[in-house]
C-alpha cells in the first residue's frame, strides 16, 4: 500500500550533520559588466538553528564587454565608449536569521563583512560628443583595487530528495550584486 503525505514549510525535516559546506554558481553584475560567480561557504553553526554564522569565499569573472556611459566632459549628451573586463575575489563572514530552520522551505536573511579584491582590464575607448564625433581616445589600462564593506542578502533553502538546495541574492561592497544556486557537499 502506497501512502502519500505532504509537509508544510514549518514542519520538521531531518537535517544531516554534514550539511555545512555549500558550493554555488550564479551570475551577477559589477558596475556595467555582467559575469559569472562561483562560491563556497561553510556554516559554523548547525543549519537547524534560527541564528547562524558562516564564512564565504567567492570569485567573479566577466568576459571582455563593450560599454557606454554618460559623460559631461564634452558637453551634455556626450558619452564614453569602451570595452573591458573585471575579475574579483571576495572573502567574508556573515550572520544569518532563518525563521523556520527545519522546514522543507527555509527563507533566510544575512549580513556581515567582506573583503573584496578586484582586477580591471580596460581595452581602451573614446569620448563621443553629442553629435556622434569622437573627441578623445583613451589607451588600454589595467588596475587593481581592494576594499572592505558590508555584504547583505536573502536566500531560500529547499530540501528536495535528500539534497539541500540554496537560492541566494547577494550584494557585495561597491556595485557588485549576484544571484546564485548552491547545494551542500558531503564528505
Amino acid at each position: 500500500m502506497l501512502v502519500l503525505h505532504s509537509l508544510s514549510a514549518q514542519e520538521s525535516q531531518p537535517v544531516k550533520r554534514d550539511d555545512r559546506l555549500f558550493l554555488s554558481a550564479g551570475f551577477g553584475s559589477s558596475a556595467q559588466f555582467k559575469g559569472l560567480r562561483l562560491g563556497a561557504e561553510y556554516q559554523f553553526t548547525p543549519l537547524e538553528r534560527v541564528l547562524g554564522v558562516r564564512a564565504h569565499v567567492g570569485a567573479f569573472w566577466t568576459p571582455t564587454q563593450l560599454y557606454s556611459r554618460p559623460s559631461a566632459l564634452y558637453g551634455p549628451g556626450s558619452t564614453f565608449e569602451g570595452s573591458g573586463q573585471v575579475i574579483h575575489v571576495d572573502l567574508g563572514v556573515t550572520g544569518s536569521i532563518t525563521p523556520w530552520p527545519r522546514g522543507r522551505v527555509s527563507p533566510y536573511v544575512f549580513g556581515g563583512l567582506a573583503a573584496l579584491q578586484q582586477w580591471t582590464n580596460s581595452q581602451g575607448g573614446y569620448y563621443r560628443r553629442a553629435d556622434g564625433s569622437a573627441a578623445e581616445f583613451r589607451p588600454p589600462s589595467a588596475g587593481t583595487t581592494g576594499q572592505y564593506g558590508l555584504v547583505v542578502g536573502a536566500g531560500l533553502r529547499v530540501r528536495a530528495g535528500g539534497r539541500l538546495l540554496q537560492f541566494e541574492i547577494r550584494k557585495l561592497p561597491g556595485k557588485q550584486s549576484t544571484y546564485g544556486l548552491g547545494t551542500t557537499l558531503h564528505f
